[in-house]
């Protein structure tokens, strides 16, 4: 008798629960899944608890921002690496004389780079864009009464074009200022800033006893930071002129352009044996470019985005493991229920998709409004400072979404079977 009380109270529960569901019931019975019913009623299911709901969700929205965040942060960071060294150049080649000393440890003249192989770098190598010889020298000069050491590169025309500098105030020397060998100077920012805080500055400069007027004022598209010929206090002048302060013909560097990507490694190969055939076997030369450093710097960066990425996903798995604990509660709560919808005929398949669409809704609805604060955030900084722009890309959106409903799927497949495999019977005897 107790028992066939406690059956007839599940009948009544029954009941309730079949207005509750309404047209679902009837739908369930058909061989395709009634999707709109489902969502609808997985909807009602999660808005009788909605409290924990937001509180599961809150989870997967923290993961997915991190994500999203993580995405743009690597893409972005990487991309502004790769610009920076592709300002100096990518297309840049670099030769100098590595070591050029004799057993007797003297450097001979003979071993240095000279103006000859420039003009032969240039006849005999195609592919080449422009070329520019540097001679560089380290004279003293006293500014706001202290002694600084500047450097002094003696250069043609073209290397404003193979170092990409940009001329911020005045002209670059030109090839008049070689030909007649006019005393002129170009200066670096600070440089300027440095003179023109000097009371007695007139607009020019005396190095090694010779007036220099200053036609320009110049500085890199992208810093180099010191570790190339250009630093915070250089001049440059007419190669011609640096010849007064050198009794010779050699160059420190030269800098080539290549008119392609694709034609710098023959470049630096060419370069390299005309150099060797052109002058002693003892002597050494470096040829070499920036690929290299931008391959560095491209696996660096993806390295860290690699790894950040790896600390965003662990985020989202323990917030689908979240998801998962809520459903199994879910299920436990809603034993009966299942039990009386199997008992009047819903397909697992059902139950199946009606758990599976409500752990989709918590991972996708979290993950739309993490996505949101993550594409807020780079957003935001605009409104701070014009300085900073972060393209947002749309793979991070797409990645974010997609890796968040694959929690959301992954970590409900679980409670949506323990559901579908209930058995009625079992289901309905649950207290």
């Amino acid at each position: 008798m107790p028992r066939i009380a406690r059956i007839l109270q599940g009948n009544q529960r029954a009941c309730a629960i079949q207005a509750n569901v309404g047209v679902s019931l009837a739908l369930m019975m058909k061989y395709k899944l009634p999707i709109t019913e489902i969502l609808r009623t997985a909807n009602q299911a999660l808005l009788r608890n909605w409290v924990r709901a937001v509180l599961t969700s809150l989870s997967m929205v923290i993961g997915t921002a991190s994500l999203v965040l993580v995405v743009i942060a690597g893409i972005s960071g990487r991309t502004y690496t790769l610009e920076q060294i592709r300002g100096i150049g990518t297309n840049l080649i670099y030769a100098y004389n590595e070591s050029a000393d004799t057993a007797a440890g003297i450097r001979t003249l003979a071993d240095r780079i000279n103006s000859d192989d420039l003009k032969a770098i240039l006849n005999e190598i195609s592919g080449i864009r422009n070329a520019a010889p540097i001679a560089t020298s380290h004279p003293a000069i006293k500014i706001e009464g202290l002694t600084r050491t500047i450097s002094l590169i003696g250069t043609t025309p073209e290397y404003r074009l193979v170092r990409n500098l940009e001329v911020v105030h005045g002209s670059f020397i030109t090839e008049n200022d070689l030909r007649f060998r006019n005393k002129v100077c170009l200066i670096t920012e600070l440089f300027a800033q440095k003179l023109k805080q000097d009371p007695f500055y007139k607009g020019y400069i005396n190095l090694y006893g010779i007036r220099f007027n200053i036609i320009g004022v110049f500085r890199e598209r992208v810093s180099s930071f010191g570790q190339m010929e250009v630093t915070d206090y250089s001049a440059i002048i007419p190669l011609t002129v640096m010849r007064n302060f050198k009794q010779n013909d050699s160059l420190d560097q030269i800098y080539i352009s290549a008119e392609s990507l694709n034609d710098v490694d023959r470049i630096k190969t060419e370069t390299m044996n005309l150099l060797v055939r052109r002058h002693r076997n003892q002597a050494f030369y470096k040829v070499d470019n920036l690929a290299a450093i931008l391959r560095a710097a491209g696996k660096i960066s993806m390295g860290l985005t690699v790894v950040l990425l790896v600390i965003a996903a662990i985020s989202l798995i323990a917030s689908g493991i979240g998801i998962m604990n809520v459903m199994l509660i879910t299920v436990t709560e809603r034993t009966r229920e299942i039990g009386i919808k199997k008992a009047i005929g819903a397909y697992r398949r059902v139950l199946l998709a009606e758990f599976l669409a409500e752990a989709l809704i918590l991972s996708g609805g979290g993950g739309l409004v993490g996505i949101l604060l993550g594409v807020a955030v780079p957003y935001s900084i605009r409104f701070f400072t014009d300085a900073i722009r972060i393209e947002v890309p749309p793979i991070a959106i797409v990645l974010g979404f997609g890796v968040t409903v694959l929690v959301g799927l992954i970590f409900g497949m679980i409670p949506a079977l323990r559901a579908s495999r209930m058995n009625p019977v079992e289901a309905l005897r649950y207290e």
